[in-house]
């Protein structure tokens, strides 16, 4: 499994052999973006990461603008998949946001540079990138509400919950451990989906055992 915190996506060559594809400068990309910030980033810091020379960068890449609204809308795919998955799956809504919880989690940490890159930079995106990527990100909030909504109707969970705010504090709840979690520490990434899940329904549910999945 990938570990968190500096991993570098691209390997540097020497500039007279190395040959580079979008791809590759991509990669860079959310390294250097997640690492140093968008605005921190320089295309001559890039260039460098990818040992090439400026001429054969823009080769591949128009500016950094382009290459920030790749790496979101890369990031919002793999959400969005995880939220079609749950919608479609059958089973109770306990079990759905078990799902949530840990699929969140382990895209977060199967590439920790695109994540924060996703979390941290999307306010960069040129203006109508940025409409685009608040609406996907809304549509992805919106499973976390219907499946907390369905538990409420189900006396799954409380029935006083607010669903929207329940949401909200889910996803930054999750979104915090990109702080701080470590795949190299004592803690797996399902071991740390069990404990967020199981402190949770604590919270979401009127003081009836919970079983754990």
């Amino acid at each position: 499994m990938p570990k968190s915190g500096r991993s570098r996506a691209v390997a540097r060559g020497p500039r007279s052999v190395t040959r580079r594809n979008r791809a590759d400068v991509i990669a860079a990309a959310r390294v250097l973006f997640a690492e140093q910030g968008f605005h921190g980033t320089s295309m001559r810091d890039l260039g460098k990461e990818l040992g090439i020379r400026g001429s054969s960068l823009y080769s591949h890449v128009v500016s950094k603008d382009e290459l920030l609204v790749d790496v979101v809308r890369e990031a919002a795919s793999r959400f969005q998949s995880l939220a079609d998955e749950v919608r479609n799956m059958s089973g109770t809504a306990t079990e759905k946001l078990f799902r949530l919880v840990q699929g969140h989690l382990q895209i977060l940490v199967e590439d920790p540079d695109q994540a924060r890159t996703f979390l941290n930079e999307i306010r960069f995106l040129p203006a109508l990138e940025r409409e685009e990527a608040v609406v996907m990100f809304d549509r992805y909030q919106e499973t976390f509400r219907e499946v907390i909504e369905t538990g409420c109707i189900n006396s799954e969970f409380r029935s006083d919950l607010d669903v929207s705010l329940m949401a909200n504090l889910i996803l930054s709840l999750l979104n915090g451990t990109t702080r701080w979690f470590r795949t190299e520490g004592t803690l797996d990434t399902k071991s740390l989906g069990n404990e967020i899940h199981e402190l949770l329904t604590g919270g979401l549910t009127s003081g009836l055992k919970v079983e754990t999945l």
